[in-house]
């Protein structure tokens, strides 16, 4: 969905819920695995997210530029964090990366994820990894399938009914 001028429309949770999100906002960030390999939230809403990560020499390849993994590791949590902004507990049943360019050390990668489609039970997305900076230089382009379980986080009853039957 885009706005007049063409821009994409990022759906947020609604202002009667804005507090479940914000705890689910806490739940995202307090990730352990995060703090591992640096990565940073930089935004998320109901079916999106995205994250960033700057690559250091610790974490290059024998050639000298951002690992596979590191890549792939902000990718897959800006999918974490789509996959389960409705609140509704997901885990990955596949993430398919193709590499398009190698990350520099030094230069800050960014992961966008969008959702592609939701069912009951899965929801597809696809993440674009891109090098920050002027010209937005694609690095990976990744497709990812969750399953999307009848759990909640923060709990079941927390959230609308109609919530529920909706997301």
């Amino acid at each position: 969905m885009t706005d007049p001028g063409g821009r994409e429309l990022r759906p947020q949770w609604p202002e009667d819920l804005q507090s479940l999100a914000a705890e689910l906002d806490a739940l995202f960030r307090s990730n352990p695995y995060l703090r591992r390999i640096a990565v940073e939230i930089d935004d998320w809403g109901l079916g999106w997210a995205r994250t960033r990560a700057m690559p250091s020499a610790e974490l290059a390849n024998v050639i000298g530029t951002a690992h596979g993994g590191v890549v792939v590791g902000l990718a897959d949590t800006a999918f974490e964090i789509a996959c389960n902004s409705y609140g509704r507990l997901c885990v990955a049943v596949e993430l398919t990366a193709h590499f398009l360019a190698p990350g520099e050390v030094g230069k800050p990668l960014v992961a966008e994820t969008r959702e592609v489609s939701r069912s009951t039970r899965l929801a597809s997305y696809e993440i674009e990894v891109t090098e920050a900076g002027g010209n937005s230089k694609p690095v990976a382009t990744l497709l990812a399938l969750a399953y999307r379980t009848d759990r909640w986080h923060l709990g079941a009853d927390r959230y609308p009914d109609d919530w529920k039957a909706r997301h």
